[in-house]
């Protein structure tokens, strides 16, 4: 919801856990005011039918959409192929 907009009730999770977890070394921003630091990204998939995105926190993120999960694996990749075949086994 912070940074898409999109209503948490309308949204359900794709998966028990994380699809993917990332960390990292981000450069400093200094228009910012960030200093070189550490990351780590936790990220989840989730699925909706009548979820619109929203108002975009645009210092946080550049775009947002919805699609079909095999576009969106196309577009993704692996994070959320995993996610579609984690599914498919359980559901």
């Amino acid at each position: 919801m912070e940074e898409t907009g999109i209503d948490p009730d309308a949204v359900v999770p794709a998966s028990q856990g994380p699809v993917y977890v990332e960390y990292g070394r981000f450069p400093a921003r200094p228009q910012k005011g960030e200093p070189e630091h550490f990351y780590l990204d936790i990220g989840y998939a989730f699925t909706t039918a009548a979820g619109d995105v929203g108002c975009l926190q645009e210092s946080e993120v550049t775009s947002a959409a919805r699609y079909p999960l095999d576009e969106a694996e196309r577009l993704v990749g692996r994070r959320i192929a995993r996610v579609s075949r984690a599914r498919a086994r359980t559901g």
